[in-house]
């Protein structure tokens, strides 16, 4: 049976990210997503200019009947926008919490062209409602500093610090994304129960990046349903990542999306992988 993952979030009227790069990845990864909307976006390559928020019944009601259907095996979390769906996903999470369904979380409380897009309260609710049952947490530098009350990460040392930290508020394992770290390197941090790794990668200048978050937590995701563990389910998301962006192609007149068309085969690795 192919492997399926259902997964929650926006949908992109640019087709970048959101459920249209899950799907996406899903594909070409060999596996299956299906989707719960959380709300539309209005945006191109170049903005977000609006969010409709669906209403959180028909949220609930889309994953509920996808769940009395098909079989994923993984649930992955984007925009959830507000307190109230959070709240929803939770009780759901607490009813799922003896099956043998993994959940991958992908934060997403800010945009690159809006900033934050998730009041305080619903951050809340995020980090009371949603971290315990995480199987795998994947923010970015700015959503690591909200949930950890850390005020600001600068290097890869505070990275660290604050992927251990969301290790105590029950997140099983953190994949702490730091693109947005100003270096000449792009780093990433992975906390589990094994330890803390480093992964180091060339940066390199691109405006095909659009989505690159989701992309990621998705090909986690995909890779956990098909029964790879989370450290290997990232090592091989995030190779997919790099070189989607690397043979990106020209979309639009700002940050357009990865070419998820790329073959997984020689898929590049980092250039360097250390303990903390």
């Amino acid at each position: 049976m192919v492997a399926q993952i259902l997964c929650i979030g926006q949908s992109d009227s640019c087709a970048g990210t959101g459920i249209q790069a899950d799907i996406k990845t899903a594909m070409a990864f060999g596996g299956y997503a299906a989707t719960a909307v959380t709300a539309v976006s209005v945006q191109n390559t170049q903005g977000v200019y609006d969010i409709h928020a669906i209403p959180t019944d028909v949220v609930r009601h889309q994953i509920e009947k996808v769940l009395d259907d098909l079989k994923p095996k993984v649930i992955k979390s984007g925009m959830l926008g507000n307190t109230r769906t959070i709240d929803m996903f939770g009780d759901i999470l607490d009813r799922l919490q003896d099956t043998d369904i993994k959940v991958v979380i992908d934060p997403v409380m800010t945009s690159r062209a809006s900033g934050s897009i998730m009041d305080k309260e619903a951050r809340d609710a995020l980090k009371r409602r949603l971290l315990i049952r995480g199987h795998v947490l994947t923010p970015n530098i700015t959503e690591a500093q909200d949930l950890s009350g850390i005020p600001k990460i600068v290097d890869v040392e505070g990275m660290v610090h604050a992927a251990e930290t969301l290790r105590t508020l029950g997140a099983q394992t953190v994949i702490l994304k730091g693109g947005l770290l100003a270096d000449n390197h792009i780093y990433d941090v992975l906390a589990d129960d094994e330890g803390t790794k480093i992964y180091q990668y060339n940066r390199m200048e691109s405006r095909a990046t659009h989505g690159a978050g989701t992309t990621l937590s998705a090909g986690i995701a995909m890779g956990l349903a098909q029964g790879m563990s989370p450290r290997d389910a990232f090592s091989r998301a995030r190779a997919f990542v790099h070189k989607a962006i690397q043979e990106g192609e020209v979309i639009g007149n700002g940050f357009g999306p990865l070419n998820h068309k790329v073959s997984l085969d020689n898929l590049v690795k980092p250039l360097k992988v250390s303990a903390a």
